[in-house]
């Protein structure tokens, strides 16, 4: 990877904890959802008996809070910096402020300065099922006050239903909102699939797409569009494939398709079928039609000489090279512009973007990661130049960066 380096030791303990909460975020597969009542119920609980003016669920990736449900504020996220769930997922026990304004850390916040005006908080962190502090529960209010040791306690009970809510999620086997069959599910099926192929000779291939600049859907109309957008693209796929074929969602806006007893020109087929069929969906939001594109790679297993990893990875690649030659397109591995080294890791790492000679910095969310390039979220893309330095501390990671696309909060950049 050009001008980069990876250090195998020297990574302090706090880094390589972050790195492993964040993968237990990561799989929790609850990033950017929409609403969810069960997790409403409880906040609504919380507001009702803590007699406070905001309550919320929050889970925190590498450079932000995202807000699964809230009431009483309109923040759907916020700068991780800024943030007191900061503090409270380094704890195993409650974090409270009883007067914001009175703590130095605190006192020029802000949200304590400005909207909503915090000046009291307690928190407590979510645990996964593996025992990382994934985000927190919490309640605000715009008054100093005290948190009694019966609330608290309350409030860590509430905490470990969320955590119960999180692992059925991430146990579960179908996605709640399209229906299709979740990453969990995936492995399970391919891991049978392939064996099946080794053992009776026949072919089997992969389909891997994504909705092109499918955030800017939920970032300009809101999450309940984006599921909507959804949705409808999983009904499309579903009147496509066979009851013999195995379709997923395998991250928010990615999806992935096994095709047994297809073949390299069989796959490209349907993955063109698809892309078609997506291509002319219709969607009306705030008054305007929207429509969606989408990026497909597909590769073919060789049973005799590479395990289902290097498979998936093949189909990556495919799909980033659809991607790198201007999206809404289908690529299959085999193609000589198509190398392994295009395919990226679906990641969630705390990232730095770097300029300005080290003066300035701005933090961000690693999603995708390979050897040519990377794409990652940023609370705005607005300040980030054309060109920078992108380190991954957990990974001892340094590398010069070109962008090759954004979004208001989304960068696609190449490893120069």
């Amino acid at each position: 990877m050009a001008d980069s380096a990876r250090m195998a030791g020297g990574i302090d303990g706090v880094i390589e904890n972050e790195a492993d909460r964040l993968r237990a975020v990561r799989n929790l597969g609850i990033l950017d959802t929409s609403s969810e009542r069960s997790y409403d119920r409880i906040v609504d609980i919380v507001r009702k008996v803590f007699s406070v003016d905001i309550a919320a669920i929050s889970i925190l990736d590498g450079h932000r809070l995202w807000l699964k449900s809230s009431t009483g504020t309109d923040v759907a996220e916020a700068d991780r910096r800024d943030t007191f769930s900061q503090f409270t997922i380094d704890h195993d026990t409650p974090f409270v402020i009883t007067d914001a304004r009175s703590d130095a850390r605190f006192s020029d916040n802000p949200y304590v300065d400005g909207p909503p005006y915090v000046r009291s908080y307690a928190g407590v962190p979510i645990k996964s099922a593996n025992g990382h502090n994934v985000g927190a529960i919490c309640a605000v209010d715009t008054k100093p006050r005290n948190f009694g040791t019966r609330h608290l306690d309350i409030l860590q009970d509430l905490s470990g239903i969320v955590g119960n809510l999180l692992s059925l999620r991430e146990r579960a086997m179908t996605d709640e909102l399209t229906g299709a069959l979740t990453r969990r599910a995936f492995r399970e099926q391919s891991g049978r699939l392939a064996a099946l192929a080794i053992r009776h000779r026949h072919n089997l291939a992969t389909v891997c797409f994504d909705l092109d600049h499918f955030k800017s859907i939920n970032d300009t109309y809101g999450h309940a569009a984006g599921d909507e957008v959804l949705q409808s693209v999983c009904r499309a796929v579903e009147l496509r494939v066979r009851r013999s074929d195995v379709f997923a969602r395998v991250g928010g806006e990615e999806f992935a398709l096994l095709l047994p007893e297809t073949d390299r020109n069989g796959a490209l087929e349907v993955a063109e079928k698809i892309r078609k069929d997506i291509r002319a969906l219709r969607f009306e939001f705030d008054g305007k039609t929207v429509g969606v594109t989408s990026s497909f790679g597909v590769a073919v297993f060789k049973p005799a000489s590479e395990d289902f990893n290097t498979f998936m990875r093949r189909a990556d690649a495919a799909l980033y090279q659809a991607k790198s030659e201007g999206r809404n397109r289908c690529i299959a591995f085999g193609n000589s512009e198509v190398t392994v080294k295009a395919s990226r890791r679906r990641v969630l790492k705390a990232g730095k973007i770097s300029f300005n000679n080290g003066g300035s910095s701005i933090d961000c969310t690693v999603r995708t990661l390979g050897e040519e390039g990377a794409g990652m979220d940023l609370i705005s893309t607005a300040d980030v130049p054309d060109a920078f330095r992108l380190l991954i501390r957990s990974d001892g990671f340094d590398a010069s960066c070109k962008v090759t696309s954004r979004t208001r909060t989304h960068l696609e950049v190449e490893f120069r």
